[in-house]
């Protein structure tokens, strides 16, 4: 997976040090404050702040490319680059000390819990007027208000006029779960802000305004590595084809069963994922939010390394996994 540390180094004896490494590229002082300042002008150094800063400026480092881990793939991981960022952030010419450690700990803390949120946007444009900013606050509190009345969120959602979100009209606005530093700091913090079953108050970001319904928390399930094989079949194929890619999902199933064939093998044989097969099936480590949920699911339920699951459908096909 690609990685973001954090730590300062002497550059060659210059005064221009090494401040973080993004998938092993050094990043210097003089950069980070080029892109921070060119991305906030004269912003105040807040959470909210920080946050879109260090998001876009991932994005910006790593364009299209997706960071699967961040250098994060355990808890205790996680904790080694907290250790980092507090050395680090520390420094005066990048943040207070103590709004520092604040952050540091309240990420920490909430990367131990999930949380499964839906939400409803009303979009605002990148330099919004007033009128703009009045017009989408009276539309956003009228949706919160339908759904205080007891319409029900999803409907809300996909209604016409209802969330800007693309995404609501399948999903009805259901986000899934997701962890700490995943959404943009002020989303996030109104998620984790707002009890099970509850609605928040209308929030900003850089997107708009959101209201949020928090469905249910649970532990954070931390990140895991697997290899699967995939058969494709799509919804929309012949009942014949359909049922043909699960006949032969279940023998390729019954061949590791009866140790006919080694994972990596029938992964190079018969995955249908071009991306993985060469590689025995392997996929980078990943955790909550970052696979279909049906698939996370199969796989953070197997119990040892080594554990293969039962043939398991998604909308991408069949999937065999094994924990690696």
């Amino acid at each position: 997976g690609l990685s973001l540390s954090l730590g300062v180094q002497a550059q060659n004896g210059t005064d221009d040090p090494v401040l973080m490494r993004v998938d092993g590229q050094p990043v210097t002082r003089s950069e980070f404050e080029a892109i921070y300042k060119k991305n906030n002008q004269d912003a105040p150094v807040t959470k909210e702040a920080l946050d879109e800063y260090l998001e876009l400026f991932v994005n910006y480092k790593l364009k299209v490319r997706e960071a699967e881990t961040l250098g994060m793939d355990t808890m205790a991981g996680f904790l080694q680059e907290l250790a980092g960022y507090r050395e680090q952030l520390a420094r005066p010419y990048l943040i207070d000390r103590e709004l520092n450690e604040e952050l540091l700990q309240e990420a920490y803390d909430r990367s131990q819990e999930e949380v499964r949120a839906s939400h409803i946007l009303v979009q605002l444009p990148a330099d919004p007027s007033p009128q703009d900013t009045a017009e989408a606050w009276a539309r956003i509190m009228a949706l919160r208000d339908r759904i205080v009345a007891g319409e029900d969120f999803a409907a809300v959602a996909r209604s016409k006029g209802g969330s800007d979100d693309p995404s609501a009209q399948k999903n009805g606005g259901d986000l899934g779960w997701f962890s700490a530093m995943q959404m943009v700091y002020p989303f996030e913090s109104a998620a984790y802000g707002t009890p099970v079953g509850e609605l928040s108050a209308p929030v900003r970001t850089r997107f708009g305004y959101h209201i949020i319904r928090v469905q249910d928390r649970r532990p954070a399930r931390g990140q895991i590595r697997v290899a699967h094989i995939m058969l494709r079949s799509m919804d929309q194929d012949p009942a014949e084809k359909q049922a043909d890619v699960e006949r032969r999902i279940n023998e390729v199933h019954a061949l590791l069963t009866n140790g006919e064939i080694s994972f990596e093998d029938a992964a190079l044989r018969y995955s249908e994922d071009d991306a993985t097969s060469a590689k025995g099936g392997e996929l980078p480590m990943f955790g909550t939010g970052k696979m279909i949920e049906e698939f996370e699911d199969v796989c953070f339920a197997l119990p040892t390394d080594g554990a293969i699951s039962e043939p398991f459908q998604t909308r991408l096909g069949w999937h065999i996994v094994k924990r690696l």
